[in-house]
């Protein structure tokens, strides 16, 4: 097949450069987190050993099986990340994106009025997105019916993961014509402003999805059923009372039903809030341990991380859509890629492969900017501890939790600095610890 890249395009050089640079640091990373476990998985760290609940809990036969179990999601994502790279990078450099807009232009003809755009973006969209969705489906596959089920976390049925796929294949279907038939009446109708019109209506579907979401969507997937009088009830309602959080109600989550790992999460915001309790959790901790559990999700609350971070977050979306908006006026970009079809006279019409092309830049470098994100999130998650600690009259039963959570889910416990400071978004075990005994 013959390449349709012109590989001395600066765009090109810039995507390829972004996606194999991305590639070689995500390899790298897991790599020395590989060693790591060679090394250090079968000990007890020195900062748990003095910890009674943490020597009970990592034996030598829980220590042994976390290796296990973090090595086979390891070996298991080797061949999913060069699949997707080798898909990635011949999907551009083959043609395949330019071949698809071809072949949806000849059905539909060139974007020129809002009917017509809305059905070559949807097209395009759906076609383009065709390959890596076969792709993943088998590694899909891998996790949840061999290596989760090996590990007795994935209690899934084919019949429950295929339902699953087609309610999230539909909701999909709904949300993004929802969202296309927008930007394409903004494409058509302010081809010189749909940047911050569209980063506007995203930030308001975002919040809309808050309020949506935990009443509408969740329960298509679990049952969610209040949580009963009782002892945990009472523990986390003298909590939420110190704190002062008003939400619109307890629940417990069906979550075994899929899988045996725990959590717990807040979702919606003012009288729609509500607090989430997995039954995996619940059974698994005290009262005591659950009510500090869940002060630390209501230290973000109350220390105002999620307004902190809307006021980030607005910004940036407005400044992420001018950047696409900026280089999508670039006929060069387009034909770099290979839309040759696509020149200075009719670009306006087809800004939305300039967003497609722009954002499929940005997703080659995204992954540099992960430590940026996660310094900031791992300084939250400390604070929310302090909180928990404070509310809590001390923080030993954060740390009982934080043990517990870490066992049941068989998260690894010394992984290097390195991988800490480019992928963990929160603390690890040791580190949280450390914090929390400092604050005596």
């Amino acid at each position: 097949m013959k390449t349709v890249l012109d590989f001395n395009n600066s765009f090109v050089i810039i995507f390829l450069a972004g996606t194999l640079l991305s590639f070689l640091i995500h390899h790298f990373l897991e790599f020395i987190d590989y060693r790591a476990r060679i090394k250090n998985g079968g000990q007890l760290p020195q900062e748990l050993a003095s910890i009674p609940l943490a020597q009970e809990t990592f034996d030598k036969e829980k220590l042994a099986k976390i290796s296990e179990y973090e090595n086979a999601k390891y070996f298991a994502w080797i061949p999913s990340a060069i699949s997707s790279l080798l898909l990635d990078l011949g999907l551009v450099i083959f043609g395949f994106y330019p071949f698809i807009f071809n072949l949806v232009t000849s059905w539909v003809g060139f974007p020129q009025n809002f009917g017509n755009t809305w059905l070559v973006i949807a097209l395009f969209l759906i076609l383009a997105s065709i390959p890596a969705e076969i792709l993943s489906i088998p590694f899909s596959l891998y996790q949840e019916f061999h290596l989760e089920k090996k590990f007795g976390f994935s209690n899934m049925t084919f019949k429950l993961w295929l339902t699953d796929q087609i309610k999230g294949l539909i909701l999909s279907g709904i949300l993004g014509a929802l969202l296309i038939t927008v930007a394409s009446f903004f494409f058509i109708k302010a081809p010189n402003n749909w940047w911050w019109i569209l980063a506007a209506i995203l930030i308001g579907f975002t919040f809309i999805m808050q309020i949506i979401y935990p009443k509408f969507i969740a329960p298509l997937f679990n049952k969610f059923e209040p949580l009963p009088e009782g002892p945990v009830k009472e523990k986390i309602t003298q909590i939420l009372d110190k704190c002062g959080f008003k939400n619109g109600g307890l629940f417990v989550m069906d979550a075994s039903k899929r899988s045996g790992h725990s959590n717990a999460y807040f979702s919606g915001f003012g009288k729609s809030k509500r607090i989430v309790l997995y039954d995996t959790l619940v059974k698994s901790m005290t009262p005591d341990e659950l009510a500090a559990v869940l002060g630390h999700e209501l230290g973000h609350f109350k220390l105002h991380h999620i307004t902190k971070r809307l006021f980030v977050m607005i910004p940036l979306e407005f400044l992420l859509l001018y950047v696409l908006y900026f280089f999508a006026q670039f006929p060069l970009l387009y034909q770099g890629f290979g839309f040759d079809m696509i020149n200075a006279a009719n670009i306006n019409n087809a800004q939305f492969i300039g967003l497609f092309l722009s954002a499929t830049l940005y997703g080659s470098l995204s992954e540099l900017l992960s430590p940026l994100r996660n310094i900031s999130s791992r300084k939250q998650e400390y604070q929310a501890d302090a909180y928990a600690a404070k509310v809590c009259g001390g923080g030993q039963n954060l740390i009982s939790g934080l043990i517990k959570l870490n066992s049941e889910n068989l998260s690894e416990l010394l992984p290097p600095k390195l991988y800490v400071f480019w992928n963990f978004s929160h603390p690890t075990l040791i580190e949280r610890i450390h914090a929390l005994n400092k604050l005596k």
